[in-house]
């Protein structure tokens, strides 16, 4: 506030200075009472002036635009918090309903028909497994953003951890016909993170990259080293995201096609706890994508001051 009025007082000296300077040029110099008259009227106007402004913008502007944002910021907020309330309802009742439906059906008879009652306890047992990685992933999310979520900090290898989570892929990445190189040269060294973390990152968008990557497809995953970081990419030639979309990616149980992803299974939440992980490191995750050609999600992880492999 202090330095808002010492602006005032330097304009309106600079003002007097360029008057006086004015005055004293067009005027008989014998007259020096009437100049320095003049300069200190127009010392005393610029700073009336300058108060006037200043008034004016603090009271009036700045507090209307201050509440313009801010009512803005509440719609869109609400707006957001309708819709995670209605997309929780969503996944948590499809999974309920399910389980009353498969239930009702095994007491009104099907439990003694052998041709269906394993089909529908193998059903009732996957909504079960649905509802509970829902809870999980919600309770993650929760730890993080309360950050209750303690790291632990080790050194372990990337290469190694890809490798790992690469196998648990094998079959779906059979039945897509993608496929998945590694380019272990670029990934063999070693890191400091929490693998159990990193590890659900990873999972997170590998998982995503064959989930929307399309038949026959290709998924690159590689490492761009820095002396302090490394920046993990996974790259599909997939179904891409519109670049509206992308800013909205990372939020819980955001959809960009509902119908197609819950088809592909899932809780709408991998995303938002990737996120959440890697800025729980003072890392960064970016996402790159066009339509018809695929997406690239990058983020960095530390590297371990001792890199013998």
């Amino acid at each position: 506030m202090l330095s808002r009025y010492f602006y005032i007082f330097v304009f309106a000296l600079f003002l007097s200075i360029i008057g006086f300077i004015c005055f004293y040029t067009v005027t008989d110099p014998v007259r020096s009472t009437n100049v320095l008259a003049g300069c200190l009227v127009i010392f005393i106007s610029s700073i009336l002036s300058g108060l006037a402004t200043q008034y004016y913008l603090a009271y009036k502007i700045y507090p209307q635009s201050k509440k313009e944002d801010e009512l803005k910021s509440l719609k869109t907020l609400e707006k957001y918090r309708r819709e995670f309330f209605g997309n929780v309802s969503h996944e948590l009742k499809t999974p309920i309903f399910n389980i009353q439906g498969y239930v009702e059906t095994l007491i009104g008879g099907a439990l003694y028909d052998k041709s269906v009652n394993k089909k529908y306890l193998k059903r009732t047992s996957k909504s079960v497994d649905r509802l509970i990685y829902i809870i999980q992933d919600l309770e993650t999310i929760s730890q993080l953003e309360s950050e209750e979520l303690k790291l632990e900090l080790t050194t372990w290898n990337l290469s190694q951890l890809i490798n790992e989570i690469v196998d648990q892929f094998e079959i779906k990445l059979k039945e897509k016909k993608i496929q998945l190189t590694h380019d272990k040269t670029s990934t063999n060294f070693r890191v400091f993170a929490d693998k159990g973390k990193m590890s659900q990152v990873l999972y997170n968008l590998i998982s995503n990259s064959i989930k929307y990557g399309k038949k026959g497809g290709i998924t690159k995953i590689s490492c761009h080293q820095t002396k302090s970081t490394c920046k993990i990419t996974i790259k599909d030639n997939g179904i891409g995201v519109s670049e509206k979309n992308i800013p909205r990616l990372f939020e819980r149980f955001y959809r960009v096609d509902k119908s197609r992803s819950r088809e592909q299974g899932g809780t709408g939440l991998g995303l938002a706890i990737v996120k959440h992980i890697v800025e729980a490191h003072d890392q960064t995750i970016d996402v790159q994508s066009v339509i018809g050609k695929g997406t690239e999600f990058m983020f960095s992880i530390e590297r371990a001051k001792s890199n013998n492999n």
